[in-house]
């Protein structure tokens, strides 16, 4: 048995802390000192948490006829 948690632990550790779920832990820290993929991984969950949090939370409103245009168009038949 490894002290070591596996590549996809650690995965799901780095997405839930980066959720606010919770903080990385020694092992987590230690397995990231050591293993260069899962660093790489960290730097892309990083990446698009930092992309998401530019994303206005509600885009343009369509127009009414916009609407319209969009209810004919996915109507069967």
């Amino acid at each position: 048995m490894s002290l070591l948690p596996s590549c996809r632990d650690v995965a799901r550790h780095l997405s839930d802390s980066l959720d606010g779920g919770r903080h990385l832990g020694m092992h987590v820290r230690l397995h990231l000192s050591v293993c260069e993929v899962c660093r790489r991984v960290l730097a892309q969950f990083e990446l698009i948490r930092r992309g998401a949090a530019r994303v206005p939370e509600e885009g343009p409103s369509l127009t009414p006829e916009s609407k319209a245009r969009l209810r004919r168009a996915l109507e069967p038949g």
